[in-house]
């Protein structure tokens, strides 16, 4: 092999200096090296495989050997040089001998050395082999030409070791120089001498010269050479190697055959009494003196060595040496037990009980001298033979066992003998056999359980092999089946109400029992082995090994899981043991959690100390291994360790003992948990399946199990908030499956029970009925008056079960939409953790999460409505959200969007009420357009705030601000606000095209369905795109909206969108890329000349252009031009109308208000009428003498309203202002535009309906606002006055669109199309009835023009054409108009599919004072009504709707708006009506004089007595429904004056009555000329008891009547006369 450079030798070595400790790969190559320089100096490689070495060049190989001699020794000394530099740094001391033998002791354990010294045996004992073989070969005569020749290498071996035993100043430090070179103080070999002379052949060291010299010849030995002078070779003097043989011998004769005493008699009893001795008091008495840290193994090495020639000394058995020494430990731990026993543990049970976790752990780690159980440990170590298993201890471990198990067995046979034989035998055996023969308490000595976990721990003794030598009575796991099946059976009747008593007694019975039976399993495991094992094995700081055994011993299917290798078996069956084990002993749950405590010790320290700080005098005599994790530890390597433990701690409810330990636990994942910068959330991929199943099966929970206190839930948050929330609501699903309180015990199978699978902890189950048993009990009692009360205990029994209150709550919500607000008023006393499992409840009552079965159908009656249940739903989570804002809101917002990504609305609700309760828009929202207002219509077209206020008429809701604002940053985060615009954009033709199962549904609910999603729609839009609050929030909403939110062109092309919704869902960032100067100054910033970048995409540009007619098919662009079609896109009614009158009457409106608040709050003769009209409201309410007090104070709430009433004036006077000004600069800007709006030349009649087709016919139907800005546009450009803006033309496009559109349109939709035409007939019929409105706006205007091609198909003149039409001309238009309008309206009435009569009746009671005008018309309609108003009609709205137009429409007539109805026939009708309320109001006059004689005729026939014919006897004793007697009512009791009708029956009772029921004649009184009850407490003179009793409104006496009241009584009943009082008896 070739020889190895210096500097390859030397890059391996520092490879082997890199770490503390070097690899094997390292040393691997190092020893590859050191034998190509032997191979390359010896040629011993070469050599193994000839037969002879004939042909060696001696001083070639001479040569090489030096070669690789120095490549070795430069090499060595290096590394030793670097090795040496290091030592000094760690080691300050200066060079002792003490020194010295540490230093060869650590060189003749180093790695490297060892490397070098086993390659130079190796070689040596090759060519030793090879010299001895060419020896005999010389003997035996075959040849002796290659004896030389094979010493060669031989010698080149010599030396290379004498050049490695060369000594070299490599301890001097490089500092030195070349000074430290000349000395050989610091000399030292390479390779220590000592380690080489123990290693090496003596062949080889004896030709090294490595052999210690022998003495020299003393006298005596002269003498005896003298005397055997006749032997050959007797004087020669003795060579080393003879010496050395000489001497080992004669070791060897004394180690194993010299007696060093002969006392045979008492050999053995000496023997071990020496070594009995030895191991109590000898072991501290070896190695005194000396320095501790040499004594260490030194101690250990000298007491092996004393026990050693014990056992040869005196013939000793090892096994019985090897139980002594176990006895020995066995004591030795013992007494460090006893010595810390008096200390506290910190552990629940484990303070108390001497097995406890805390007391063997502590007392294990703080011992005061270990080297006596360290020494115990060696020697143990060494007799059992250095075994991995130690089946010896085993067996001898095994056999105490069985002896204690023995003896225990016999004292109990002998108690049950001595109970069968009675009471002679007891006596005669006495008091003390009593105890003797008694069963003991423990039948394992405590120390014997730890002893035998301390030698396991320590590697000495494999606790598997113990298994057959323990008799365990305990069935661990059908005990564990048993106590399962007892305790489902027990949570079954959990609330059960048995009225049974003997019921009762046997449920006592039982549980006197089961008391008995707690008992005898806690005897059973205090005296069961395996449980000893495992609990005191565990208290060596160990958790897997004591689980394994605990498994090997307990469940069957662990050794099946060891043969197959099954991890996940073998996992399983430790997590049964332990849970079962936990289960069924509080001791043991208490010690696992004392394991787990231990091992977190370190982390969870808050104030960074590592344990409990202890003298440094002592040490722990656990193994390292089971150390607690480091301050670094990661949570993954954390969670892997402990969710085994945890999980079953969890499952078995002993984490209930320890609730540090979960705070604990809490804390440390909370602290684990880091956040990244600027996140709230951790990430996900930071949480590992080990985590998460530490989160899901633990610490979640195992909240159920503790008492109900807000801490815990308060430390669970702080870690549970960390995590997203998808994470959360998954820990919640996992702890509500697979169901709450019950449900999980229906659902098991009765194989599961008995098996003990158990899906769900049995003490979770208990846990969750009692929370539902209080939760209901406080529901019952709830109510308004004790809200805060009930509130509080509600949530109390919340904290720890949340699931469970809250499930219900919603339960009842869905039923009773009464307690809504209520519920939401008694959560502001539930904690954080609450409240977000609160909004999981939601979602998963909605339908979300995952909570298995059949989603529920959210609409009722085909679709028609919306179920009871959602609608309660709805409403409580907008009230709900608005309550608390800060709860998590993404779950519902995701799921909805999924939803409306399946096409499915029924959940449209719930976001319409999020945005209209929490969100406060609810004055943008309206049930139906239809029902708005000509008030509500005129707010719609001014701002913000005047859309509040005319929204409900005054009334303004109160608003969340931060709710608001926390709903839009959750709907602009992730754009998920934009994506349910676009989905919802998109289901407003799955809905009417693609919708599942429109085959069976009815017209109406797919209309309905569909307007729906169109206002949600426009409420979510108006909601993202609303920046009236960028100042408080102090962020850009349209920035955000603009960002989230497609280019126009994509809208139509990649979302499908048709232009009008494209433009609806563009234009707040179109209009506010025109008016963005406008808004800077209004927001108080300097105005900007650029277009801000966010806007650029939606600014007016060529691209924009670009992207507008590509909305368009190609044609359309031949009659529209793009400024027109951009702007009417563009503008909104806002732009171009100004509700002036609105604007004035609500401001002034708000200052009489705002007067009203302000006199109240000064006071004095001003403010009495307003006072009094409180006081009077406060008392028709109901309210008391100190309510109606406060209703009539200025309060807070008052002056709050002021300041409100007051900001809210001065911002519409703003508004006011500035909405002037915008519509100025509007319609400056179309005059501008003036020339580009239409093309120039065309007269054709094709732009009006061009026009009508892409522009007015698709916005007019998407809001009302749309509708009325189509109709606004339009007026504004016919006042314009454009050439080639036909109005007549538009409107007659308008009249033949809508009246199509009656047959296929939905309701919001007929009610966009009335405000739209409402608004241009208006105009219509003022140029119709009003000459100069024709003359001034119509005539002579471009909008009079016709084209040629409509002028001949209405054979118009063609004057028409050139100059305009006529007002005749006009007239017969109108005639045709409202003929079509008519006929279409009577059609849809007299159709008999539902959407066509709906949408007719929604259009003609918009534009009933418009429309008709006509009598002719307006007759047939009312003609059309009349079946509809009949009661035969089976759609009862259709009918009521058609009741209040045939009011309407009749009161318009009345009111002269049918303008063309003959002068005559007005008259005639009004005569007809008048008649007709004449003949009405004889008919009321008779029917009321009949029943007048029909009254009299009854009192005639009744008399004047009782006129109710009511026995009054009947009634004395006898309690009304409120517990107080007949006529004991407080209110019958006090005084009245005369009555106001003078001729009305009075009750007057016989004389001798008067005063026994409380009436005074006029003689006793003299007031009134009739008797005056007076009750029996304003009478003169005392009250006696008898008229306490029966008339002063306390309980009346019962009393039994006689025979003689009784025959009265029944008299009295007979003749139903005048009213007598009963006869007293002769008793009273």
């Amino acid at each position: 092999m070739p020889l190895p450079s210096l500097k390859e030798c030397q890059s391996t070595l520092s490879n082997c200096l890199a770490d503390s400790s070097p690899s094997d790969e390292s040393i691997q190559t190092w020893r590859q090296l050191v034998q190509r320089c032997l191979s390359h100096g010896t040629s011993y490689d070469d050599h193994l495989t000839s037969t002879s070495y004939a042909g060696v060049n001696s001083e070639d190989l001479t040569s090489r050997s030096k070669e690789a001699g120095g490549v070795l020794s430069d090499s060595i000394e290096w590394y030793l040089r670097q090795w040496w530099s290091r030592q000094q740094q760690n080691n300050t001391s200066g060079g002792s001998d003490h020194d010295n033998h540490e230093l060869q002791k650590q060189l003749k354990d180093d790695k490297v050395i060892c490397a070098v010294v086993e390659s130079l045996w190796l070689v040596g004992c090759l060519l030793d082999t090879e010299e001895d073989n060419n020896a005999a070969q010389v003997k035996k005569g075959e040849g002796s030409s290659g004896d030389k020749a094979s010493k060669v290498p031989y010698q080149c071996l010599v030396n290379i070791i004498k050049d490695l035993t060369s000594s070299r100043n490599w301890m001097a430090n490089d500092k030195d120089g070349d000074d430290a070179m000349d000395t050989n103080e610091n000399s030292q070999p390479l390779i220590p001498i000592v380690t080489l002379q123990t290693t090496l052949e003596l062949s080889l060291l004896q030709s090294a010269n490595l052999l210690p010299n022998p003495p020299p010849t003393t006298a005596k030995a002269k003498a005896m050479k003298a005397r055997a002078g006749g032997k050959a070779g007797a004087a020669a003097d003795d060579t080393p190697v003879d010496f050395v043989h000489k001497k080992l011998k004669k070791m060897n004769t004394d180690m194993y055959y010299r007696q060093h005493k002969f006392n045979l008699l008492a050999e053995e009893s000496e023997g071990y009494a020496k070594l009995l001795s030895f191991f109590i008091v000898g072991i501290n008495e070896v190695g005194t003196g000396e320095e501790e840290d040499a004594s260490k193994d030194l101690v250990s090495k000298e007491a092996r060595k004393y026990v050693r020639e014990l056992i040869g000394a005196f013939d000793l058995d090892p096994n019985r040496v090897l139980d002594l020494a176990l006895d020995a430990l066995e004591w030795e731990l013992n007494e460090i037990m006893t010595s810390q026993q008096s200390k506290k543990s910190s552990s629940r049970n484990g303070a108390n009980d001497e097995w406890g976790f805390d007391a063997i752990n502590t007392a294990m780690s703080n011992v005061q001298s270990p080297k006596v159980v360290n020494t115990l440990l060696a020697i143990i170590g060494e007799l059992d033979g250095n075994s991995n298993t130690g089946r010896a201890i085993a067996h001898l471990l095994g056999f105490k066992y069985r002896s204690y198990h023995n003896r225990a067995a016999k004292m109990a046979a002998a108690a049950a003998e001595k109970g069968k034989d009675g009471k002679d035998t007891t006596d005669k055996a006495g008091k003390g056999n009593d105890k003797s023969a008694s069963t003991p308490t423990r039948i394992y000595p405590r120390s014997l359980f730890i002893s035998t976990a301390f030698l396991s721990a320590h590697g000495l003794v494999d606790l598997h092999n113990l298994l057959p030598h323990l008799n365990s009575t305990l069935n661990l796991i059908d005990t564990y089946k048993t106590h399962t099946t007892t305790t489902i059976n027990r949570l079954k009747k959990l609330g059960v109400v048995s009225l049974n008593s003997s019921k009762a007694e046997k449920k006592n019975d039982k549980d006197d029992t089961a008391g008995n039976e707690s008992a005898a399993r806690d005897a059973a495991f205090q005296n069961d082995p395996v449980i000893g094992l495992f609990r005191a094995f565990l208290a060596m700081g160990d958790g897997d090994r004591p689980a394994a055994f605990l498994a090997h011993a307990t469940v069957p299917e662990f050794d099946s899981a060891v043969k197959d290798g099954d991890g996940d078996k073998m996992f399983s069956a430790m997590e049964l043991a332990v849970l079962a084990a936990c289960s069924l002993s509080e001791s043991v749950g208490a010690d696992v959690c004392a394991w787990v405590a231990s091992m977190i010790k370190n982390i969870s320290n808050e104030n960074g100390n590592s344990g409990t700080s202890t003298s440094t005098s002592r040490a722990s005599i656990l193994p390292l291994l089971n150390s607690p994790f480091p301050p670094e530890t990661s949570l993954s390597e954390i969670s892997s360790v402990l969710r085994g433990p945890l999980s079953s701690l969890s499952a078995s409810g002993a984490i209930r003992l320890a609730q540090p330990l979960y705070i604990k636990l809490c804390r440390l994942y909370n602290k684990k948990l880091v956040l990244i910068e600027h996140n709230v959330e951790v990430d996900i991929k930071c949480i590992d399946d080990n985590t998460m199943s530490v989160l899901s099966t633990f610490m979640v929970p195992s909240l159920s199990l503790f008492p109900s206190d807000t801490l815990l839930p308060k430390e669970l948050w702080s870690l549970l908030k960390k995590l997203p929330y998808t994470l959360r609501y998954s820990l919640y699903s996992a702890w509500r499956k697979p169901g709450l309180e019950k449900g999980t015990l229906r659902s098991m199978l009765p194989k599961d029970i008995k098996s003990g699978k158990i899906p769900k902890p049995l003490g979770n189950i208990e846990s969750e009925i009692e929370t539902g048993i209080a939760a209901r009990y406080v529901l019952k009692r709830i109510s308004k008056e004790n809200i805060k009360d009930m509130g509080r205990q509600l949530s109390k029994t919340s904290h720890n079960n949340p699931l469970v209150v809250f499930s219900d709550i919603l339960a009842k919500i869905e039923s009773y939409d009464n307690l809504i607000l209520m519920m939401v008023d008694t959560f502001q006393f539930a904690t954080e953790l609450s409240l977000d499992v609160m909004g999981y409840c939601l979602l998963l009552s909605l339908g979300g999460g995952d909570g298995g079965g059949q989603r529920r159908s959210g609409t009722k009656m085909g679709g028609l409505n919306t179920e009871q249940w959602l609608a309660s739903l709805e409403t409580f989570t907008g009230a709900f959200y608005k309550k608390f804002p800060d709860v998590e809101l993404r779950g519902i917002l995701v799921y909805l969007t999924s939803r409306f990504r399946d096409g499915e609305s029924s959940e449209l609700g719930v976001l319409r009420s999020l945005i209209k309760t929490a969100g406060g828009y609810g004055f943008v929202d309206y049930d139906s357009t239809a029902s708005l207002s000509d008030l509500q219509l005129d707010g719609r077209c001014g701002s913000r705030l005047l859309k509040r206020e005319t929204s409900s008429f005054g009334v303004v809701d109160n608003i969340n601000r931060k709710a608001s604002q926390h709903l839009r940053a959750v709907l602009q985060g992730g754009d998920l606000g934009v994506m349910m615009i676009l989905l919802l954009s998109q289901m407003r033709l799955k809905i009417l095209y693609t919708k599942a199962g429109s085959d069976s549904e009815h017209v109406k609910v797919i209309g309905n369905t569909y307007d729906d999603c169109e206002a949600v729609l426009c409420l979510l839009l108006e909601f993202l795109s609303d920046s009236s609050d960028d100042q408080a929030s102090g962020s850009s909403t349209k920035e955000k909206f603009a960002a989230s939110m497609p280019s126009l062109e994509d809208l139509h092309s990649k979302y499908g969108l048709d232009a009008a919704v494209a433009w609806m869902l563009c234009r707040p960032l179109i209009r506010k890329s025109m008016f963005f100067k406008d808004d800077d100054k209004l927001a108080g910033n300097s105005p900007q000349n650029v277009t801000p970048g966010f806007l650029k995409r939606f600014a007016a540009s060529p691209e924009m252009t670009t992207s507008c007619e590509k909305l368009l098919p190609q044609g359309a662009w031949k009659n529209l031009s793009p400024t027109l079609f951009q702007t009417f896109y563009s503008l909104s009614i806002y732009d171009i109308l100004c509700p002036e009158e609105r604007y004035n009457i609500e401001i002034g409106r708000l200052k009489k208000e705002v007067e009203r608040l302000t006199i109240l709050q000064k006071g004095g003769e001003a403010a009495r009428g307003q006072m009094s009209a409180l006081a009077a409201a406060a008392a028709a309410a109901g309210a008391n003498a100190n309510e109606v007090r406060q209703a009539t104070t200025f309060t807070i709430v008052h002056r709050e309203e002021l300041d409100r009433l007051k900001r809210n004036v001065d911002q519409l006077n703003r508004d006011f202002q500035r909405q002037q000004k915008r519509c100025k600069f509007v319609m400056s800007m179309l005059e501008s535009q003036k020339k580009d709006l239409i093309r120039a030349g065309e007269s054709d009649g094709t732009f009006a309906s061009a026009f009508m087709t892409f522009c007015v016919y698709p916005r007019c139907f998407l809001s009302p606002e749309d509708s009325l800005f189509c109709a606004q546009f339009i007026k504004v450009l016919h006042s314009m006055k454009l050439q080639g803006f036909s109005t007549i033309e538009l409107i007659d496009n308008i009249v033949n669109a809508a009246i199509g559109s009656l047959y296929c349109m939905t309701e919001d939709e007929a009610g966009n199309l009335a405000i739209f035409l409402n608004e241009i007939w208006k105009s219509v019929n003022s140029w119709r009835y009003n000459n100069d409105a024709f003359s001034s706006e119509l005539k002579g205007s471009p909008g009079s023009k016709l084209s040629k091609a409509y002028a001949e198909a209405n054979n118009i003149g063609d004057h028409s054409v050139t100059d305009g039409i006529t007002h005749d001309d006009f007239k017969a238009i109108y005639t045709q108009w409202h003929s079509k309008i008519g006929v279409s309206s009577i059609g849809c009435l007299a159709s008999s599919e539902y959407m066509h009569t709906r949408a007719a009746l929604i259009v003609l009671s918009r534009i009933v004072l418009v429309y008709p005008t006509q009598p002719k018309v307006g007759d047939k309609i009312l003609k059309s009504l009349s079946s509809l108003q009949s009661e035969d009609n089976p759609r009862p709205d259709i009918r009521a709707t058609a009741q209040g137009y045939h009011s309407q429409l009749t009161k318009a007539r009345d009111d002269g708006m049918w303008k063309e109805e003959n002068i005559a026939v007005t008259r005639a009708r009004q005569e007809k009506e008048k008649a007709k309320a004449e003949e009405r109001k004889k008919n009321l006059a008779l029917q009321h004089e009949n029943m007048k004689k029909e009254s009299e005729a009854i009192t005639r026939e009744i008399g004047d007595g009782d006129r109710y014919g009511r026995d009054r006897r009947d009634d004395r004793g006898r309690p009304d429904d409120r517990g107080r007697a007949w006529g004991a009512d407080p209110r019958a009791h006090q005084q009245r004056g005369p009555p106001m009708n003078g001729s009305a029956p009075v009750f007057t009772p016989k004389v001798g009555a008067q005063r026994e029921l409380g009436f005074a004649d006029r003689r006793e009184r003299g007031g009134h000329e009739r008797d005056v009850y007076v009750p029996p407490n304003r009478r003169d003179g005392p009250v006696t008891r008898r008229q306490e009793d029966g008339r002063g409104g306390g309980r009346k006496r019962s009393r039994s009547p006689d025979r003689g009241d009784d025959s009265e009584h029944q008299q009295s009943k007979r003749t139903r006369g005048e009213w007598a009082p009963p006869r007293r008896s002769a008793r009273r």
